[in-house]
């Protein structure tokens, strides 16, 4: 078998899983590794082993059976045919190329075995020749070698990737703190524009997720946006402000935002710190303008314009007439509830101050009912400004409550305690004896004391009584 470049040869046949660069490196450590002999070996393996399917059936026994030290085909062929599978490992195919000859006995085709690239290795590790030691010490260079190339290839392809990602991360990382710049730059921007006491209605980014993983955007309402943003950022993680709009009802469109037919379906709930938070909508498969333009489209429907004003005015006229008439209509029932239970209370206090005049001149009756005086007395008894005004007999029955200071008040006026001696009463200290007496029971007697009304009159009864008796018993004995 004649000598081969094996240097020549794949680089006129350049192995196909090799970048050029290791290529080069390949034959290179070939050259320095490998002899002559060796060189061929590698030609009839190295070659197919790479460039090739493994079961692909390439290789030729005519073509190996001599350098594998075999001295006919024939022992080659009986031992592939001994540890190897027809048409599994090897194929015997017909030369139709060869004619048939007739030269001293009958014609035969030719006989063709084709082996794929296993079989081939198999073979040159049981060939029991003298180079089956350099054919197994070749297989141990060969994949040492190779070995050696692809883990230089990885190690430098592994370091490119390596450079490759560092490069890239930085490039995030650059485009995310200008991203981030951006977004503060347009935050400070929006804050800006809504001073305190601007009704507004906003939303903005966090990294807080659904429980179903999805990105999630907090909405709301305040006239204070920057305390409010201010407030979520410490709430949710990493709360960014995305847009905010100015409003004069904002606590109605927050409340329109959430009724809203596609964003209701979006609305999400989270729970931070064992306190859940519903203000939140999804905004998987939408995007911020989108979000935009359907808050902008609540606010035209819901904010100022001629037709909603003229609407409002109608809605206005509307309640407030039914405020009147409900007001009116309670106020007359309660007037007439109120003069129907006065009425009752009139007559009650009547019928029992008339009682109670009428047992005290029961207990009286001495006096002269053709005294005209007399009759005055008895008529005077039940004053009409009494019957007139009976708060009196409800204040003396009710319990009377205690200032912070000490002191009572009662119709109107302030007393020291609620009840006291008659001197007390007259002086204004207290309210009422222990019996129930109030000033105007008392009037000063002739002599400066202070003596009750009732026992007055009492009294000036009795004395004309007296006084009449007297009178009557000289004229009647004159008369006799």
């Amino acid at each position: 078998m004649s000598e081969l470049n094996i240097v020549d040869l794949i680089e006129n046949n350049p192995i196909t899983r090799l970048t050029n660069t290791y290529q080069n490196k390949l034959l290179s450590k070939i050259k320095d590794n490998f002899n002559d002999t060796e060189q061929q070996l590698f030609i009839s393996s190295f070659y197919c082993y790479l460039n090739y399917n493994k079961t692909d059936f390439i290789i030729d026994l005519d073509n190996i059976w001599v350098w594998l030290g075999f001295s006919t085909k024939q022992k080659t062929k009986e031992l592939l045919e001994k540890n190897f599978k027809l048409d599994i490992d090897y194929k015997c195919l017909l030369n139709l190329q060869v004619k048939q000859t007739n030269v001293g006995r009958g014609g035969h085709n030719k006989e063709k075995i084709m082996l794929n690239i296993k079989t081939f290795k198999m073979l040159c590790l049981k060939a029991g020749t003298k180079k089956a030691g350099e054919i197994h010490e070749y297989y141990l260079k060969l994949e040492e070698t190779l070995q050696e190339v692809i883990e230089e290839e990885s190690n430098e392809l592994k370091q490119q990737l390596e450079s490759k990602e560092l490069h890239i991360k930085c490039q995030e990382e650059k485009l995310k703190n200008n991203e981030n710049a951006q977004i503060a730059l347009k935050e400070k921007t929006i804050l800006e524009h809504f001073p305190n006491n601007t009704q507004c209605i906003y939303y903005g980014t966090i990294d807080n997720l659904s429980n179903n993983g999805e990105k999630l955007v907090k909405f709301g309402n305040s006239n204070n946006l920057k305390n409010r943003v201010y407030s979520h950022k410490h709430t949710y993680s990493n709360f960014c402000l995305i847009n905010a709009f100015k409003v004069d009802n904002k606590l109605q469109i927050e409340n329109a935002i959430k009724e809203h037919n596609g964003l209701n379906e979006k609305r999400r709930e989270i729970t931070i710190k064992n306190k859940k938070f519903n203000e939140l909508l999804t905004i998987e498969n939408m995007t911020f303008n989108e979000l935009d333009k359907i808050i902008k489209e609540i606010i035209k429907d819901i904010e100022f314009s001629p037709d909603n004003y003229r609407k409002i005015l109608e809605e206005n006229k509307i309640l407030k007439t039914q405020i009147e008439e409900i007001n009116e209509t309670n106020h007359t029932n309660s007037v007439i509830l109120l003069t129907l239970e006065n009425n009752r209370l009139k007559q009650e206090n009547i019928k029992i101050m008339k009682k109670y005049n009428k047992l005290k001149i029961q207990k009286n009756i001495l006096c002269d009912d053709s005294s005209n005086n007399n009759i005055l007395l008895q008529e005077d008894l039940v004053k009409s400004e009494d019957i007139g005004n009976y708060t009196e007999v409800i204040t003396k029955l009710k319990f009377f409550i205690k200032n912070i200071d000490g002191t009572y008040t009662i119709g109107g006026n302030t007393y020291s305690s609620v009840y006291g001696s008659r001197q007390d009463v007259w002086d204004g200290k207290a309210y009422q004896t222990t019996g129930k007496l109030i000033k105007q029971d008392f009037i000063l007697g002739k002599y400066g004391k202070i003596i009750s009304k009732t026992k007055s009159i009492q009294s000036f009864m009795s004395n004309n009584l007296l006084k009449s008796v007297n009178t009557e018993t000289p004229q009647k004995s004159i008369y006799n």
